[in-house]
Formats: C-alpha cells, structure tokens, sequence
C-alpha cells in the first residue's frame, strides 16, 4: 500500500493509519518539504524528491510563486519525480485531493500496473482547484478513474458529487485520532502552573495558528465582552490560545489597548504536551471563519478536544458543524456576540460543562478513535482487492 500526501504527510493522519500496521504493508512517500515532522509517523516512510524542492528549499516565498507558475503552465507543482516507477509492485495507491498532480502520477501506475488508486478528499468547497486548464483536466481524469473516493466529510462528499463523481465510488470515512492519548483522565503536566493560571480560574482554550481566518480577533472581542459581562462578575477567565503564527504581535497589542492584559496567553507547544494542554482546560473553541479560497476541512482540534472531554464550543464554518456533531456548540463565523453568548453559560455553569464534556467524549469515542476508523478503511481496502 503506497500513501501519497505530498507535502502535508502528518502524523495527525498517520495515527490512524499506525493502527493498521499489523496487516496492512504501507509506505508513505515524503517529500523533503514536509510540512509537518515525520520522525512522530510510525508508519514506514521513504523520501523523494518533488520538482518543488530546490526553489522551496532556497525561500519559501520563491517556492510558493514557483508553485504557482507550475499550476498555471503544466499542473505539476508538487510532481513526485521518478514516482510512477517506485509504484511497481504496490496493489493500492492511496493518494490525496483529485487535483494533486501525485495524485494523477497515482492514476498512471494504475493504467500501467493495475493498481487500485483511493484518494481521500479533504477539499469542501465544490470545483476548486480549477483555474488553471491543465490541473483541471488532470483532477478530472483522477476523479472519473479512481476506484475509491473516501471524503474526510459528507459535505465533502457532496462536493464530489457535485463534480460528477460516481457516488457508487464515494465512501466518508474520517480519519480518527487516539482516543487513550486525548482523554480527561489524568494531570495536566503542570501546565496550568507553568502559565500562571490559578485553580479558580476558568480557561478557555483554542488550539489555532495565529492567523485571521482562525477567529483569533473573534475570540479576543469575545473576551472583552464576557469580561464586561455583570453576570460573570466575580469569576476568573482566561483565554489561552495554543499556537503560533503572524498575529500574535497585533493579538497582544490589541489585548493591552482594550484593557484585557494578563487574560490573554498566548504559548506554543509540542505535539506530545496537546492531550495535557486540553486537561488544563474548561472549554474548547474553534472560531475559524471563510477565506478566499479556504474552508476549514476539519480541524483535527475537535475530535481531540471531544476526546478530552472538554465542551465545544465552534463556528458553522466549512464542515465543522458536521465534526462536532449534535453535543457541540455551533455559532456563525465571524460573530464575537454569538461567540460570548454561547460562551457565557459554559462558564457560569460547571455542570453544564461537565455534561456536554461527557457527551463529547462519547462521541469522539463512537466516531473518530483510530483504532475502529482504520477497521472501516482496511475494510474499504480489502473489498477493492477482492
């Protein structure tokens, strides 16, 4: 079994995939411009070299612009070189987003060895991906001959329908996470002391890039108001944004300028001290709103949080709404009033949270533990090969 992510091969995803590796032989295919670090991914990886890799390397801003050009001229940015013939010998490509050109080096060793060709489509937004003629003529080849859709999402899947994709060929199957790491028992590391945070304080916690399309001036305007509120008068709350990225700078200035310093903490940490970050907290929010040409897929935080037993409380952005299921919290993107609103009784009431805490973890457990998530794949799989 061959896996092809490109530049985005994580160990969030790979989680799942670690649970099939008693009967299943994978290789993941790396490039040297990962962007995630594949020395956490326990499943066996091999690196290649992309046609990206000597102007990334030298400046990312270079390799971006270089990416483009390869789009708009050929469709090959992220072209796997020598890919096709290290697929001899695989029985199933497993591949990424119907418009990666990997993903239509996939569909070739199928026409030339008979492999099967999976590809998951995180992708929500319908027709995307297609401003440039030659990507788009490649990902619609990929989407006509792939033996096996799996959208991360049925709003994904939706999508692929909308496309044209044969729905006989098109199966939702998220990826999970580990729900023994992320669950509420046990310390939190002594993170709460390492921040300052003192036993009476309630913390709201975001796990998010420091980026505008995260809601992270939504969550500060949120916090204004829930601090002016005379119904929380009396209790202690704290935003902690796990996380880092553009603007944090603007995000600290804004919270010294609106009287909320010291509210706001802003720290980054290792992949490994997440599940003790979330158990340091009281509530979860994910505040992501729309941009040009993004809409959040997922968001891995969710199930983790679920799985931690933290309430959630999230935008209906992208496909969130579907992530964190009928026990989390929606609100519209873009809305701090809505944000506070649904916010406020969360923190009013511990019973409150703790009830909906229970139930998300619940459903984390019924619907996103990687061990019985990769059960569905493998079994997806072995149907294609029999």
């Amino acid at each position: 079994m061959a896996l092809l992510r490109g530049a985005y091969l994580s160990q969030f995803e790979m989680q799942t995939y670690e649970k099939m590796l008693s009967s299943v032989d994978f290789t993941a295919f790396e490039l040297g411009i990962n962007r995630f670090d594949s020395g956490l991914i326990k499943v066996p990886v091999k690196r290649i070299a992309s046609i990206d890799d000597p102007i990334t390397v030298i400046s990312k801003k270079l390799g971006f612009y270089f990416n483009l050009f390869l789009q708009a001229t050929c469709g090959l940015d992220y072209l796997h070189l020598g890919l096709v013939k290290k697929l001899a010998g695989f029985d199933i490509v497993h591949t990424m987003e119907t418009f990666n050109a990997f993903s239509y080096q996939g569909l070739l060793a199928k026409r030339r060895y008979g492999s099967k060709l999976v590809v998951t489509v995180w992708e929500n937004r319908p027709f995307a991906a297609e401003r440039f003629e030659r990507k788009r003529d490649m990902k619609y080849e990929v989407l006509r001959a792939a033996d096996l859709l799996i959208p991360m999402t049925e709003r994904a899947a939706e999508c692929l329908i909308l496309e044209g994709a044969d729905p006989e060929r098109i199966e939702v199957l998220p990826v999970g996470i580990n729900t023994q790491r992320f669950n509420p028992e046990g310390d939190d590391g002594g993170i709460r002391r390492r921040l300052g945070i003192t036993a009476d304080e309630i913390v709201i916690l975001s796990v998010a890039a420091l980026r505008w399309e995260k809601g992270v001036y939504d969550l500060v305007h949120a916090l204004k108001k829930l601090k002016s509120d005379p119904t929380l008068s009396g209790l202690n709350i704290r935003l902690l944004i796990a996380g880092s990225g553009p603007e944090k700078k603007e995000l600290e200035s804004l919270c010294r300028r609106i009287g909320l310093e010291g509210s706001l903490l802003i720290s980054r940490f290792g992949y490994e001290e997440i599940p003790q970050v979330y158990r340091a907290a009281d509530i979860f929010v994910l505040a992501s709103c729309a941009r040009p040409g993004w809409l959040e897929q997922f968001g891995y935080v969710l199930p983790e949080a679920m799985a931690s037993g933290l309430p959630v409380v999230a935008t209906q952005s992208g496909s969130i709404a579907e992530v964190i299921g009928a026990h989390g919290i929606g609100v519209p993107p873009s809305d701090f009033l809505a944000l506070a609103a649904a916010l406020r009784p969360l923190i009013a009431e511990k019973t409150m949270r703790d009830e909906l805490g229970r139930k998300a973890r619940r459903d984390a457990e019924m619907r996103y533990d990687a061990g019985k998530n990769a059960a569905k794949i493998e079994a997806a799989y072995r149907r294609l090969l029999e």
